[in-house]
């Protein structure tokens, strides 16, 4: 419970700090001031007003009573054509409206926000799903239950609980919040993101003489998977559970179309990589790059479901190692995101003689981009690919821009914050995996 002035303000939405009587006014608006003080008269309570600063004679209301009256007023209407730092008070919900007023002071910048009305979980809509989504990583510093989906943000708690933690986030200033997020982050870096792509593009794998790769990438995944082996053909099979849910397929190639010149240079030119020599590489170790980063960061809570991994070998003379899987381990997969198309943001549901997947499953994943303002990925047309293997199998199968261009010629370029959006893009496809599936389901019902 409130037991000054500051604590009981700063629970319903007042961003002040107080010393003695003295509670300040520096940073709320001329708005919120207004209000402030009109509530202050109606409760007929004693304060005198400066240009800077409030300072109430009487002693602190009990937190049922400022319920009650501000409760009176705030009616519970916010639009999106304010600025942070001009939020009406007066427009938010009153539970909410604390918690709203610190996430915007910390910078988390939202849009809209309900309280609930005790019928569905209190929410927060940010001004983008990365900001969403740090906002769920620094609420994670009070054991506080939240659900994420794109921009939204739901906090699975009373609505009566919501100003005390409120009070909880006045205590932390921006740089503190930031090295939090910073720190409890799980995704991995673009720095050490593209140091993995880098060693990866550096060792050799031309199709049919895969070991060198082969035992690279075995070694990298190996201890965070349950389950890893080379199958009769030479392709990493692994698998990784973690809780009831679908079966995911992730897959990649590792063979080179030709072998990687090993007096060769990677030139960076901002985010585009060439090679001095040579091809690149990045057909397909972009692809590579994306699954070893999602198994070494990918937490229990982002996904619920089991992971199934394939990295195929001779993928480049005739799809020979997807074609050598064998069907058994492909049974129970709902899904399948192959990571081995040029360019950005394209998601192929279809070649010229073959469909890899429903339509609205392709549209699903579009609409998993835009949530999360990842791009424009959109759905295309595309060629030759694992992605046709698994689709035989009945298997609702796509494949994913790696960004790569210029594939198999001494021009090849990979544009590696491209290659960093796949694999923030397949993160947040897995986070949505199990509502893909029971849409999924309930099509095939329906069929």
């Amino acid at each position: 419970m409130a037991n000054t002035w500051t604590s009981l303000l700063t629970r319903y939405g007042f961003v002040t700090t107080q010393e003695g009587s003295k509670v300040s006014l520096e940073s709320l608006t001329n708005e919120n001031r207004k209000y402030l003080e009109m509530l202050l008269t109606e409760a007929s309570v004693d304060f005198t007003s400066s240009s800077l600063t409030l300072e109430i004679n009487d002693e602190v209301f009990s937190e049922d009573k400022w319920q009650a009256l501000q409760g009176q007023f705030n009616d519970g209407v916010r639009g999106t054509q304010f600025e942070p730092n001009e939020i009406p008070v007066s427009l938010l919900d009153l539970y909410i409206v604390g918690l709203v007023m610190q996430f915007d002071r910390l910078g988390f910048v939202s849009q809209l926000s309900c309280d609930g009305h005790e019928k569905r979980p209190p929410h927060i809509y940010f001004k983008t799903g990365e900001i969403s989504r740090k906002a769920k990583i620094f609420l994670d510093q009070f054991e506080i239950k939240s659900h994420r989906r794109g921009k939204a943000l739901s906090i699975l708690i009373d609505r009566k609980e919501l100003p005390s933690l409120a009070e909880k986030l006045s205590k932390y200033q921006t740089d503190e919040v930031r090295e939090i997020v910073i720190t409890d982050d799980t995704r991995m870096s673009i720095n050490e993101f593209n140091n993995q792509l880098e060693t990866l593009l550096n060792i050799p794998g031309v199709s049919g003489r895969e070991s060198k790769i082969r035992q690279h990438v075995y070694n990298e995944i190996s201890p965070y998977v349950n389950h890893i082996s080379i199958d009769h053909y030479g392709n990493i099979i692994a698998e990784k559970r973690f809780s009831a849910g679908p079966t995911v397929l992730l897959n990649a190639h590792l063979d080179t179309v030709e072998e990687i010149e090993s007096s060769r240079v990677i030139m960076k030119d901002k985010n585009v990589w060439t090679s001095n020599e040579g091809i690149l590489g990045a057909d397909d170790r972009a692809g590579v790059n994306v699954i070893v980063a999602l198994l070494k960061s990918l937490q229990p809570n982002e996904f619920k479901g089991t992971l199934k991994i394939i990295f195929t070998v001779e993928e480049e003379i005739g799809l020979l190692g997807a074609r050598e899987v064998n069907e058994s381990f492909l049974w129970d997969v709902s899904m399948a995101f192959v990571i081995d198309r040029r360019g950005t943001n394209d998601i192929v549901t279809h070649n010229y003689s073959q469909e890899f997947c429903h339509t609205e499953f392709g549209r699903s994943l579009e609409g998993i981009a835009r949530l999360n303002d990842l791009g424009k990925w959109g759905v295309v047309r595309g060629g030759s690919s694992d992605t046709s293997i698994w689709a035989l199998q009945g298997i609702q199968s796509v494949n994913l821009s790696a960004g790569y261009l210029n594939e198999h010629t001494d021009s090849e370029q990979l544009d590696v914050k491209a290659n960093y959006n796949t694999y923030l893009f397949v993160n947040e496809i897995l986070r949505s995996s199990n509502r893909i599936w029971c849409e999924q389901r309930k099509r095939e019902v329906m069929v």
